[in-house]
């Protein structure tokens, strides 16, 4: 991933991350915290373009809930079929242990966000997986043939990319998620996603998440420097000031428009397959109306 990527008109992958464990109902009574909700809304955001769903779970009164995530994946799927890859993701307490007994209840989703450096969640908590632990959880997910995605929130979180690729423990395109503004993160700030996106390895399929008001800004900068946008709910709640978000496909419409006016195309499910290394496969007509 690199500027050139954008100069040559390569294909952008639209991501849409509809819920996820930090906010809840009580900020934007609109955030969709049920499957069949996060479904429709993921089927909103594929007409956009939209073909990559980070799904987190939640029970049904709203709370994060990573046991959960089958139901959800399941969700999207019976809506989406193979116009939208499903992307599994669980809250920092949540073990690697733990994520992959998940995982394996199935449906098995096509990526699964992996965090390579310790999370400081509330005040006196933090997660305390190993190195260790990043890397068998990583073998375990490329072992089921589910595609490893690193999601980075510093520096320090790309020295930890660069070593499992020496060790090769990742296999190419190596996937990976920058994340801006998040509480135990790096600032949200342009010059900081240019500082990363500098470092990322020109032959990763590079994602970008910011938070709150960063979100389209930052998403963008990214975008016209050769990476992939993730929009949604799970990030921003606003559209303004005091405007919230309604639905997620308002976030996925403005990222899509992006490229209307540009030199990309929103890459088309077979297209964000072949970006990520991921197999093909055997489709009927995309009946998802774009």
């Amino acid at each position: 991933m690199t500027y050139d990527d954008y100069i040559r008109g390569d294909e952008a992958i639209l991501g849409v991350a509809p819920t996820g464990y930090r906010y809840s109902t009580d900020v934007n009574e609109s955030l969709p915290v049920a499957p069949d909700e996060v479904a429709e809304q993921v089927y909103e955001s594929a007409s956009f373009g939209a073909t990559l769903a980070h799904l987190h779970g939640r029970d049904a009164d709203g709370e994060p809930a990573p046991s959960r995530l089958s139901a959800f994946g399941s969700a999207v799927r019976d809506l989406c079929q193979d116009d939208v890859l499903v992307e599994y993701a669980v809250e920092p307490r949540c073990s690697p242990g733990d994520f992959l007994a998940i995982l394996d209840e199935g449906p098995a989703p096509d990526l699964a966000s992996v965090r390579v450096g310790p999370a400081q969640y509330g005040y006196r908590e933090a997660s305390d997986t190993s190195r260790r632990d990043v890397d068998r959880f990583v073998e375990e997910l490329v072992t089921r043939g589910i595609k490893p995605n690193l999601l980075v929130t510093s520096g320090r979180d790309l020295q930890e990319v660069y070593r499992l690729r020496e060790q090769s423990v990742l296999e190419d395109p190596p996937v990976l998620t920058l994340l801006f503004g998040a509480a135990d993160g790096t600032v949200a700030t342009p010059t900081n996603v240019l500082s990363l996106l500098d470092a990322v390895p020109d032959e990763a399929a590079c994602f970008v998440r910011a938070t709150g008001p960063n979100q389209y800004p930052l998403t963008a900068v990214a975008f016209f420097l050769g990476a992939h946008p993730v929009v949604g709910m799970e990030d921003n709640l606003f559209v303004g000031p005091e405007t919230p978000v309604e639905r997620n496909a308002q976030l996925v419409r403005q990222a899509a428009e992006r490229t209307r006016y540009s030199l990309r195309e929103v890459a088309s499910p077979t297209v964000t397959r072949r970006l990520l290394g991921l197999p093909s496969v055997e489709t009927e007509d995309n009946d998802i109306e774009v």
